[in-house]
């Protein structure tokens, strides 16, 4: 069984790491920390 890639996002308000098998994040996605949307956050990996 292949794994699958993890990316990794970070918020660039409040340093926030997210992780997802996507390769970039949903247009409707919101910081669980500061409530900003994905166009604040840049992918790290």
């Amino acid at each position: 069984m292949e794994e699958k890639k993890m990316h990794h996002f970070r918020c660039l308000v409040c340093g926030y790491v997210y992780e997802t098998a996507d390769e970039k994040l949903p247009d409707d996605f919101v910081c669980p920390l500061c409530g900003v949307g994905p166009d604040q956050f840049e992918q790290i990996d």
